[in-house]
């Protein structure tokens, strides 16, 4: 993504940039920590076995200091596994520095372990696959700072140079290096220790260094705006929906981005951004809340709104067959609710229809309906007004279309929203939407002539008359014929005999017999279901 991100029509620049990397890292800090010293353990295992099973030790060149280095043998075995039991007992009081320097200590304290054992068993003999090892392990896979492995380089060459210093005084050890060459041998053996611990160091850091740039880089680019993208949930359309966090806040959102290639997208991209500036006036609780806005570049545009568990009204069906009567009726009241905050503000959602229906819970509260996707959301001005609408364009979903969108007609109002929502009460009934042809010429015709079955008649389910005779006048060709509020169709919804049969109790206890009560409130149900949702714009 490109660094200048627009909000609105000012430029904003993001601050939370260091802090947010700081928190991935925090979480990933632990998870390696344990990883290379699980790591760590094995290999001092395995080495351990191969020693003791398959390869005689080399004889100690310092036979005084035998009893030491029988403690070495194990050294690296029991620092690597007390390392791994002290972090899995104090995880909750290891902060993200404590764990630098605990892996610090942990790895300094072996290379002390590999240097005098070489020291001690094979003085001319450089332990350099020990210190690689040791260098390397942590430069590849803990994400710390700099200073930490070039403090990691240094203790191995003091521990080299201090070796040497404090061995020279022990009885045998240039004894030792008489026999083995003499002089010259000691000096080349110097020379060679320092310049190849040096150059591992050296790697070392450049290997931590450039690893740890590499994952700042991939941190900006999963960043948009102040939220940092987590994962893909859905793509349609001309966008995609990705799960991500504030960088700040770190509430769960879904991210919607949109990106243009040509100039009608480029249109297509001033017409959202104005759209969702309506959605985002809107507060009604069964309305998605738009959190934020902007641009990233000139060519992407982004909104973010509340992520949601649960699966649309589309899913739902498909998955848990039609709903009872009284359940569909606790639903249209819902998203009423919802577009009579809308119409009140001139804003028609235009594509009402069950994908753009999200049954999820808040608060302990099951069966609430969010609306999804004003996407194509107009807000009504003067007669004619179509601004960055292109001209002769069908807006909706044609399964689900009112007669008068297809006519293009300047009466296309609120109402039209109110057939949609007969087309939706049409599915949740009978499992079928209002006409089924697979031919969209043949949907628009039925929408302008047709009338659709009754749904008494498609389902054995009994729908009371009262209910089906509103899911009908919603569904009649002429808007004069409909209800003509969402108020006044939620107060007929609420008349019905039936209104009271379905509530908060009966849902939770719906959603706790099909085993969902559990996912919901953990966060963890159908997480990608709202991608698949809201990206059909």
């Amino acid at each position: 993504m490109a660094d200048d991100l627009r909000i609105g029509k000012s430029l904003a620049t993001p601050t939370t940039t260091g802090s947010s990397f700081d928190t991935e890292l925090r979480g990933l800090l632990w998870t390696r920590c344990l990883q290379v010293t699980s790591i760590g353990l094995g290999i001092s295992l395995i080495l351990t076995l191969v020693y003791r099973l398959l390869i005689e030790p080399p004889p100690a060149a310092l036979p005084h200091l035998e009893h030491t280095i029988g403690w070495l043998r194990w050294g690296h075995l029991a620092t690597f596994a007390t390392a791994l039991i002290l972090l899995l007992l104090m995880q909750r009081w290891l902060c993200h520095l404590k764990l630098m320097v605990f892996a610090f200590m942990l790895f300094a304290v072996n290379i002390v372990v590999a240097v005098i054992m070489h020291a001690l068993c094979q003085p001319n003999k450089i332990p350099f696959f020990e210190i690689a090892l040791l260098l390397f392990l942590p430069a590849s896979l803990i994400p710390w700072r700099t200073f930490f492995q070039v403090g990691l380089g240094a203790v191995a060459l003091s521990v080299l140079a201090g070796a040497e210093i404090y061995f020279q005084r022990q009885p045998g050890y240039m004894q030792f290096w008489l026999e083995n060459g003499g002089s010259d041998a000691y000096v080349n053996h110097l020379v060679v220790s320092a310049t190849g611990t040096i150059i591992l160091g050296a790697a070392g850091v450049i290997t931590s260094r450039t690893l740890y740039s590499l994952r700042k880089s991939v941190h900006h680019a999963k960043r948009l705006g102040n939220y940092l993208i987590k994962k893909e949930l859905g793509q349609g359309g001309m966008g995609k929906v990705y799960l991500a966090e504030h960088a700040l806040i770190v509430r769960p959102t879904a991210v919607k981005v949109l990106e243009a290639g040509d100039t009608e997208s480029l249109n297509a991209l001033q017409r959202f951004e104005q759209e969702v500036q309506l959605s985002a006036s809107l507060t009604h609780p069964n309305t998605i809340s738009i959190y934020d806005y902007g641009r990233s570049g000139t060519n992407v545009f982004f909104y973010a709104m509340e992520y949601l568990d649960g699966m649309d009204l589309e899913q739902f069906v498909q998955r848990f067959g039609p709903l009872s009567p009284a359940r569909v009726v606790h639903i249209l009241e819902q998203a009423c609710g919802s577009l009579a905050e809308a119409h009140a503000r001139g804003i028609i959602h235009r594509d009402i229809k069950p994908s753009n229906l999200f049954l999820t819970q808040r608060g302990g509260v099951c069966d609430f309906v969010k609306v999804l996707d004003f996407g194509l959301a107009k807000q009504v001005k003067a007669a004619g007004d179509v601004s960055l609408t292109k001209s002769g364009t069908l807006f909706g979903t044609p399964r689900y279309i009112a007669p008068e969108a297809i006519y293009g007609s300047e009466k296309n109002d609120a109402r039209s929203d109110l057939y949609n929502l007969g087309g939706v009460a049409y599915w949740l009934l009978t499992g079928r939407p209002p006409f089924a042809s697979d031919s969209s010429v043949e949907l628009l015709v039925d929408h302008v002539k047709t009338v659709p079955e009754r749904p008494s008649e498609l389902v054995e389910m009994d729908i009371p008359p009262d209910l089906e005779n509103i899911v009908m006048q919603c569904l009649e060709k002429a808007p004069a014929d409909r209800f003509q509020s969402a108020t006044e169709l939620r107060a007929a919804l609420k008349s019905l005999s039936l209104a009271q049969q379905w509530d908060e109790a009966a849902a939770r206890k719906w959603w706790e017999l099909h085993g969902l009560w559990h996912e919901a409130v953990a966060g963890t149900a159908w997480e990608s279901r709202q991608g698949a949702a809201v990206s059909q714009a």
